[in-house]
């Protein structure tokens, strides 16, 4: 195991102890005459149901290497602090024993080798520290000051991680996850009356013809559409913006279907979190999405699920629609007080398909200089191509067809086609009865 410097009045000192955690003793044994440290951890057994202990020799224990500093020079540096963190935030959530009670601990042995909890939480260390593959975990944590447990660093390998990852299931992950979120939210006091849901992809450079369930072809939203992508949907909180519950999907898959996939976690997540803040069950919580997840059973299953909704409605939706209609009228749209006194709002109760539901139409001003920007910018892009458009078009080198469909795509941003037309051509004609761009 790497040793650990410590500073102490103004010394550098050489300690061979590693980094506290839950559970972890260090004393001295005499053998043949000689002291020795050693590092002893408890660890949860789930088969037992008792805590059982493991140990590790970490050396002589003759007094400590004392170097003065002031005849020190730098020869080089390593990263230190977020390693340490992110070992003292999981040690305050307990992630290894919440991963081990839920996915049935170790499948090695207790003294063999490293539990699931510990093996996750050394790679999620190494991926937010030093991105890297598996194969590179066991000198990652070899170079690293923290340390995880009482096992050797060679213990920590690729091949364990996928062994003991080869037996979870999809409901033990989503147990885990739950659990962890209520400790964060018990630990660190986390708001979760307002949760937001939002979901992306991540490019991958996996070979064409490797198989897998999630890296597909899809939307990329980088715009590379020669890799295959991972869908990932987070779900975060009010406070913090900690993430709560996630979801993996593949990248061919809609955002509507990631959130579906999350009802069965979203109950009783619900129940978790009213346990952790010590609300009772008729509590609400509010789900924050975009317009991408919109649909009726969408809403329904949110609602049985004992959520409120707030999303931004597509401007094609009817509701929303109706909604500009009536906020256009006279002295509708109300300035708002305090920070918002710049945004005004209008409110309507009205249907959205079969529901109920409270529609707000807000005005604001520094929205719409951000919205000025992002159009001027998809105009610029706009015009480049429709002029290359014009040219092919006059050397008679595209089809119509094609040329009314490449127009449609290049004016599909930003709404462009709204207000873009060719000079020659009344307002009202369809984008499709363009020529020459």
């Amino acid at each position: 195991m790497s040793p650990l410097l410590v500073f102490e009045r103004g010394v550098l000192a050489y300690s061979p102890i590693p980094m506290l955690v839950e559970g972890m003793l260090f004393f001295e044994r005499e053998v043949d005459g000689r002291k020795y440290r050693v590092a002893a951890q408890s660890v949860w057994d789930p088969q037992k149901k008792q805590p059982v202990s493991r140990q590790v020799v970490l050396g002589p224990a003759d007094p400590a290497p004392v170097a003065d500093l002031a005849r020190t020079r730098t020869v080089g540096t390593r990263r230190l602090g977020d390693v340490g963190a992110l070992g003292w935030v999981a040690e305050e959530l307990n992630v290894v024993r919440l991963i081990d009670e839920v996915c049935g601990g170790r499948d090695q042995g207790l003294k063999k080798g490293p539990s699931v909890g510990e093996l996750v939480l050394a790679v999620a260390v190494q991926r937010a520290c030093a991105p890297g593959s598996k194969r590179a975990l066991a000198d990652f944590l070899g170079s690293s000051v923290a340390r995880l447990s009482c096992l050797p660093v060679p213990s920590f390998t690729g091949q364990a991680f996928h062994r003991a990852a080869a037996d979870i299931t999809e409901e033990q992950i989503q147990r885990a996850q739950i659990a962890i979120a209520q400790a964060a939210v018990e630990r660190f006091q986390l708001s979760t009356d307002v949760l937001a849901f939002d979901s992306t992809n991540f490019d991958t450079y996996i070979a064409t013809t490797t198989k897998g369930k999630l890296a597909k072809r899809g939307h990329a939203k980088s715009k590379r559409r020669d890799l295959r992508v991972v869908g990932l949907g987070v779900l975060v909180s009010e406070s913090g913006h900690v993430p709560l519950l996630h979801r993996t999907y593949p990248g061919n898959s809609s955002d509507q279907a990631v959130l579906s996939s999350c009802f069965s976690g979203l109950a009783e997540l619900h129940n978790k979190l009213n346990a952790a803040e010590k609300k009772d069950g008729r509590s609400q919580r509010t789900v924050v999405r975009d317009g991408g997840f919109w649909s009726e059973q969408l809403e329904l299953e949110l609602e049985q699920a004992g959520y409120r909704s707030l999303i931004s409605l597509p401007l094609s939706h009817t509701a929303a629609k109706g909604a500009l209609e009536y906020a256009a009228g006279h002295g509708r749209m109300k300035p708002l007080r305090g920070a918002l006194k710049d945004v005004r709002a209008a409110r309507l109760e009205a249907p959205v398909g079969d529901l109920k539901r409270t529609l707000v139409v807000v005005q604001s001003q520094e929205l719409l200089r951000g919205q000025k920007r992002g159009i001027a910018v998809a105009l610029r892009k706009a015009k480049v191509e429709l002029r290359k458009l014009a040219r092919r078009a006059k050397a008679g080198k595209i089809e119509r067809s094609a040329l009314e469909t490449r127009v449609q795509k290049t004016l599909a941003r930003e709404h462009l086609s709204e207000f873009v037309c060719h000079p020659n051509y009344r307002r009202e004609a369809p984008p499709s009865s363009l020529e020459g761009g």
